[in-house]
């Protein structure tokens, strides 16, 4: 559970994305070890459309991935190593809860978090605003047009 945790944080990803994960994780870390500067998405997705990610800490992220292939290895291929999508998915929300993490800290509040330092990552890069908005949106696989969304739903000062 911590693993896929940590993933979430360090790429923004969806519930359902990190826990179909573990068939990404050796293309991520060839990814990253290329030195490319973004992660495909591929499992998981809303609407089976991969999407990209921008790769906020490259350390970070090869040492997280690091950490979910042994436990991938130790679980069956697995990071929840459940029978199937529906169960995995059932204790991933009840592991989660179990932990505290529910309402603002919910698993989700890993992607926001996420989502607010890809805006500060952007803006650093000097982008203007609506820019680090819209690529962060195309980031969260929201598409470029979900800028205003992903400022009112991922940009609040509450979620920091």
């Amino acid at each position: 559970m911590a693993a896929a945790l940590e993933l979430s944080r360090l790429m923004g990803l969806r519930s359902q994305e990190v826990v179909q994960s573990a068939q990404s994780l050796r293309t991520w870390k060839q990814s990253l070890e290329r030195g490319e500067p973004r992660l495909t998405v591929v499992f998981g997705t809303k609407g089976g459309r991969p999407r990209e990610t921008v790769i906020l800490d490259a350390v970070a992220i090869r040492k997280a991935l690091d950490n979910a292939l042994v436990v991938a290895e130790d679980r069956h291929g697995r990071l929840i190593d459940k029978p199937d999508l529906k169960s995995a998915m059932k204790y991933w929300h009840s592991q989660a809860s179990r932990l505290g993490l529910t309402g603002t800290y919910s698993p989700h509040s890993l992607r926001y978090a996420w989502a607010q330092d890809a805006i500060r990552h952007y803006l650093a890069q000097g982008f203007s605003e609506k820019e680090a908005l819209a690529m962060t949106a195309m980031d969260l696989g929201h598409g470029d047009g979900r800028g205003r969304y992903v400022a009112q739903v991922y940009g609040r000062k509450d979620t920091d």
